[in-house]
């Protein structure tokens, strides 16, 4: 019993530098603003974005997805935490008025007042 065991420890020792775990990159790239269609891999045809398609044709794509919120600020605090915006408790954008500071009554634009089609463009 014994000799199987050393023989098992002897092996696994021998066996555990050869056997090398394949360790895999990860990019992940955040940016602010980006449309969908705005890289060539996407499908843009205005944007050149050579570097980027290069790195999505060697690698995997992760092409669906959603924001946390529809504001960048609260969309990357919650990525950095790895909560949702109500729970880390940004949810608009940051230096927005809030608290004290908002009033309900504030004027956010004025009303445009149109009383006709323009004649052209």
């Amino acid at each position: 019993m014994k000799k199987h065991i050393l023989a098992t420890l002897l092996l696994t020792t021998l066996i555990l530098p050869t056997a090398r775990a394949e360790h895999r990159n990860f990019v992940f790239i955040l940016v602010d603003d980006l449309g969908k269609r705005d890289m060539s891999c996407e499908g843009s045809t205005f944007h050149e974005t050579p570097h980027i398609d290069a790195i999505a044709r060697s690698g995997m794509r992760f092409s669906n997805g959603y924001s946390t919120c529809q504001v960048c600020s609260p969309s990357r605090a919650s990525i950095m935490l790895g909560t949702y915006p109500a729970r880390n408790k940004i949810t608009d954008w940051i230096g927005a008025a809030s608290g004290k500071n908002w009033r309900r009554n504030d004027r956010v634009l004025p009303a445009d007042y149109i009383h006709a089609l323009p004649a052209k463009d």
